[in-house]
This record gives structure tokens, sequence and C-alpha cells, in this order.
């Protein structure tokens, strides 16, 4: 499995944005080839045998079509960030992929607006072992650990409904948030504490009856923490 480490300026952990499994993948794999010290190349290119070795979980016979499948998806996608100065939505991607035909291997050119997120970083960023996401199976999962991920010193981090809706970009898919909850929050929980190097346990944050926040509790699985 991939030792890599994905680099993210804590701006992009909490930005709003919603892509596939694969296209988290896809990105994850990306940015692990970025030197966080460094500016980001004016192009990258990513094989199908490294996105496998990244997530094997998908399947060495699978991994062209899901990297062909990823990126055309992905010059369609923006992405929200707010920081200091301001808020702004620009794309994940400056140019179209080109897609080298019969050599399994893609080159991506990401959008100037985004590679301050990505490279040359200070002390505000999160780092992602690809290893430790390598298993998860739901886009969501992988979101909520790299929220977790940001706050791993602490091992606690507390998230309002609202807030964390909008990090997702679920829009008004989940209007109640028993329905957040069920398709959501829980099913990725589970999928965290199975698959990954964290166990997570959430705490409901009431205003009366209804359900305002998430206290996120969460530490290093010990078998984990000694095979890294």
């Amino acid at each position: 499995m991939s030792k890599l480490i994905a680099y993210k300026s804590n701006f992009l952990i909490e930005a709003s944005y919603r892509l596939t499994l694969q296209e988290q993948r896809f990105m994850l794999s990306c940015i692990a080839k970025l030197n966080p010290r460094e500016k980001v190349p004016d192009k990258l290119t990513l094989t199908a045998s490294e996105f496998y070795l990244n997530f094997p979980e998908m399947g060495r016979e699978n991994s062209e079509r899901e990297l062909k499948k990823a990126v055309d998806k992905l010059w369609d996608r923006s992405v929200i960030v707010s920081d200091p100065e301001q808020t702004e939505e620009f794309r994940w991607i400056q140019s179209r992929i080109k897609y080298h035909k019969g050599e399994a291997r893609v080159t991506v050119k990401f959008a100037d607006d985004i590679k301050k997120y990505l490279t040359q970083l200070s002390g505000q960023f999160t780092k992602v072992t690809l290893n430790n996401v390598s298993g998860l199976s739901s886009a969501y999962s992988i979101r909520i650990y790299e929220m977790c991920q940001q706050f791993i010193k602490t091992g606690e981090r507390t998230i309002p409904v609202e807030e964390l809706k909008t990090y997702l970009k679920v829009g008004d898919s989940y209007p109640l948030f028993k329905e957040l909850n069920k398709f959501v929050i829980k099913p990725a929980i589970k999928e965290l504490n199975t698959k990954s190097n964290l166990d997570i346990e959430i705490i409901q944050q009431k205003k009366g009856r209804k359900i305002t926040a998430l206290s996120f509790l969460f530490k290093e699985k010990e078998q984990m923490e000694l095979e890294v």
C-alpha cells in the first residue's frame, strides 16, 4: 500500500465541495505527488498503475477505467474556499485533462487559484497518508477523515450541523438531521472505525430538542500507529 502523503491547506480541508469517490482518490493521488515546499509544476501526470497502488481496493483490472471516469467528470467540478481575505469559487483544474490513449495515464494542470492551498504551505495545513484512507469506499468518509485529521493533536472537534452540511455540499438533500445522520454520518463513521487508522465517537450537541452540532472524539488505533 502507498505511504504517500497529501498535504492540504486547512482552508481547503474546510472548503465546500462535493466530489465522487474516484475524484477524491484522483485528487489525493495527484496532491501526494507534489512537494509541499515547492511550487506546483505546470503539469502533473498520474498513471493507472500509480492510481491502483494508492487505492488497491478498486482492483488492478479496474484502475484504468476508474482513472478515466474520475478525470472525465473533474472538469465540471468547483470548490468554494473561505480564507481570512475572501470567499471565492474556482475550478480544481485550469484546463481540460488530457487522457493518453493506450498509455493508461492522464495529465492535469491545476487551476492557478488552488495552487496556494497545495504547496509552499505555512503551519496551517493537514497531512493525509493515503494508506490510511485507501480502503474507504465513500467520499463522505474521506472528507470526515480529513476534518478529524486536521485536529489529530487535540483528538476532538465540534462542528455545527449546518457548517458540516456546507463542507460536504449536500445542499437540501438531507433537510432533517435524522436523514443526514442515517445516510451520511453514521455510514461514514462506521466505515472509518472499520477501515481507517482512527477510532471515532460522536456526541450530539443540542439546543432544546434540536441537534445543532456534532462533537467528534477520535484517536489513532495502536496497531496502525505501530505499522506507521
